[in-house]
């Protein structure tokens, strides 16, 4: 394993960001708009049309980071190595702990079958959070369908795990106990934290990227990266309390019966 010495990795850190800062300080200044339009900065709005259907800004930066995490992920797979190097240890470690939070909250004998679907939503929801701060892409989350669409792989992942561990009867069981009245709570209970996941993760990087263009606009170059600083630790802790209440509801599900 590689020592990562923090100082070092800070200040690389720090100087990265102040790099992303200048340049999207500078692409914003050669579209020469005069009066930057903070909504229209962070609302996603009309790329092309095909037929009825309207292609967004939104689905154009999650195609970009989707490419960019699939060449990523093949470049690093065809050079695996026992001895892994600085980034093969950081995604090993990241694994790792999906896998721990996999054992600690859902408690199921075989957590592999869990790891597709919790380790896909932890990449995908953080690196959807942090794609913004690259010039020119915008982080696909502000824009609640994308918050939206992950709710509902959850509101689906649940009963699909339920039924795959406990039976169809067993897992349907739990709606009516202790009492048949329990129906409709459950029933609610589901759809209202679907609801709960699709608002946290929306408000809390749309709160983000309002501030940051508010600060790009007022106090451009060097003043939003102390902001830009803190966005990549919310953006990562957002993923991980994402990917946490999904193995919540999802330990529900399985030992709704034990």
């Amino acid at each position: 394993m590689h020592r990562i010495y923090s100082p070092l990795t800070l200040v690389l850190l720090i100087a990265l960001v102040i790099g992303l800062a200048i340049v999207s300080n500078l692409l914003g200044g050669s579209a020469g708009e005069t009066e930057p339009n903070v909504a229209k900065e962070i609302s996603p709005y009309v790329v092309f049309t095909v037929g009825p259907l309207e292609v967004t800004s939104t689905i154009t930066h999650t195609w970009a980071m989707m490419f960019l995490l699939g060449v990523g992920a093949y470049l690093i797979g065809r050079n695996l190595q026992l001895r892994p190097a600085l980034v093969q240890n950081m995604l090993e470690w990241i694994v790792e702990a999906i896998e721990k939070l996999i054992r600690e909250m859902v408690e199921f004998e075989d957590t592999a079958i869990f790891l597709p679907i919790v380790g896909t939503l932890a990449f995908f929801v953080g690196s959807a959070n942090l794609i913004g701060l690259l010039p020119g892409l915008k982080s696909p989350t502000p824009d609640i369908n994308t918050p939206l669409a992950m709710a509902v792989v959850v509101f689906f992942s649940v009963p699909y795990f339920g039924i795959r561990t406990r039976g169809l009867g067993g897992y349907l069981k739990h709606y009516v106990e202790p009492i048949f009245l329990m129906l409709p709570i459950e029933i609610a209970s589901e759809i209202a934290r679907t609801l709960s996941l699709t608002f946290r993760l929306f408000g809390n990087i749309m709160g983000e990227e309002i501030i940051i263009s508010v600060l790009f606009v007022v106090m451009p170059l060097f003043v939003p990266v102390p902001m830009m600083l803190f966005s990549i630790f919310t953006g990562l802790l957002q993923a991980y309390i994402f990917a946490l209440l999904t193995c919540v509801y999802i330990g529900g599900a399985v030992r709704a019966h034990r």
